[in-house]
């Protein structure tokens, strides 16, 4: 699935109002009746009044056919910038990350969380996320939308939220003059979400096993890494500006497109309790169980047995 672009949206409102001026201009006249003020005209009388079309009300089309009740709402959605705001909280956070909307969907489902559109990929997150972001997860409006920011169920409700992730975004943060890493002595609710993208930020990347899976053939390559998501974000990069680190997978990758391909965290190292254990003969011992599991190697993978 793919996000209509707001750019793409004016040229679609132009290309409308091209079409009411040809001679053909019948189905662009049926397109506006879904306009409060053409509604109870019939076709013929839309275009016996297509002169006093203007450009707001192409623009107020788009935006009903995209699901939402004005061309404010859908530009408000449109603006939201997913990759500015996670950058806004640092990468920290354990996302699911996926090249198709599809698993993004399943996952969402299946696990729960939010979907969101990064790039041409999605990623389902936590509450947590959310709030870090300034927007509280609990507002009635996530719901309303289904959690999924790709195919909102109440298109108002997501504008309502785009509007908070922009008012967020935008908000002024308190710290304490005390110290420059000290907590803010400001009560509210700036304060907090100052805060909580401060944790957020400061908190370690979470060690762990990662997944790269190619849909189109079954095969998976399995590792590990003390930043799993930094990991997974390196290998996307490698892939998509022609790495050959991995050469088995970066042919497959060339062969059947990225949208063949999913970017999964399988296991998170959970802190342990025990000092004297390194966190990283726990981390070898969490893969070789994965590796155990799911035995990604000759036509079931891209691991090298003893590599």
């Amino acid at each position: 699935m793919r996000t209509v672009s707001l750019h793409e949206c004016k040229v679609r409102a132009s290309l409308l109002l091209k079409a009411l001026a040809s001679a053909d201009a019948s189905l662009a006249a049926e397109r506006l009746r879904v306009l409060p003020g053409f509604s109870g005209l019939s076709v013929g009388q839309v275009l016996a009044r297509k002169d006093s079309v203007r450009r707001k009300h192409a623009l107020a089309v788009i935006a009903h056919e995209q699901g939402y009740a004005s061309w404010a709402d859908l530009k408000q959605v449109r603006e939201v910038d997913f990759e500015h705001l996670l950058a806004q909280v640092g990468a920290a956070h354990l996302n699911r990350w996926f090249a198709s909307y599809a698993e993004a969907v399943d996952s969402l489902r299946a696990q729960g969380g939010f979907l969101f559109p990064f790039r041409e990929q999605f990623f389902v997150c936590d509450a947590s996320l959310v709030q870090a972001l300034g927007v509280d997860p609990a507002d009635a409006d996530w719901a309303r939308t289904g959690r999924d920011w790709m195919s909102p169920e109440d298109g108002a409700a997501q504008a309502r939220l785009a509007r908070r992730f922009t008012h967020a975004s935008s908000s002024p943060h308190t710290r304490s003059p005390m110290s420059a890493d000290a907590p803010s002595q400001v009560s509210g609710p700036r304060s907090r979400r100052a805060e909580l993208k401060r944790s957020y930020k400061e908190a370690p990347p979470p060690m762990g096993v990662y997944a790269v899976r190619c849909l189109a053939n079954g095969k998976v390559l399995v590792g590990a890494s003390a930043n799993v998501q930094g990991m997974l974000n390196r290998i996307r990069f490698e892939l998509s500006t022609g790495m050959d680190r991995l050469p088995a997978l970066l042919e497959d990758w060339r062969r059947y497109g990225a949208e063949q391909f999913t970017f999964e965290v399988l296991d998170v190292l959970k802190p342990s309790d025990e000092p004297v254990v390194a966190p990283e003969e726990e981390l070898k011992v969490l893969e070789a169980l994965w590796l155990d599991r799911l035995k990604p190697y000759g036509d079931a993978g891209y691991n090298v047995r003893g590599g």
